[in-house]
């Protein structure tokens, strides 16, 4: 394991986020709001990669990584509804499926939990999901 193979696995999700327009339809950006990092005015709503834990997955025969990333989604939407879409949309991307990662096989990509938030604006919906995603050297 190394940090360019967690590097690998943002990536690889943010590409393939990026990439889906079940996802981006409903940004304010398209595939502009899929964000790593949030200039300031950015519009709502958007998903942003957050953060990352990485356990190795070595034996003799192999090493692997089991990443866990959150995203983050955020909307000023009326109610979770917003929110609640774009993260459904996220979760039919990314659980149980197969996409590129650079360097990487992907062995495995689920979801471990999810939740919804007011902040303490009284306006943002932030929506959090955990991915748990194994992957291997190519």
């Amino acid at each position: 394991m190394s940090a360019d193979s967690i590097w690998d696995v943002q990536t690889g999700v943010f590409a393939h986020l990026a990439a889906t327009s079940a996802i981006t339809a409903l940004l304010a950006g398209g595939a502009g709001g899929v964000l790593d990092h949030v200039p300031a005015g950015t519009a709502f709503p958007y998903v942003v990669l957050g953060e990352t834990r990485s356990l190795p997955l070595d034996s003799q025969r192999v090493s692997g990584n089991d990443v866990t990333l959150t995203l983050h989604t955020y909307s000023r939407g009326s109610g979770m509804q917003q929110a609640r879409r774009i993260m459904a949309a996220i979760y039919d991307a990314l659980h149980n499926i197969y996409f590129s990662v650079p360097n990487q096989t992907l062995v495995l990509c689920q979801c471990l939990d999810a939740e919804t938030r007011l902040e303490a604006d009284g306006l943002t919906r932030h929506g959090i999901q955990r991915f748990q995603i194994i992957t291997e050297p190519v």
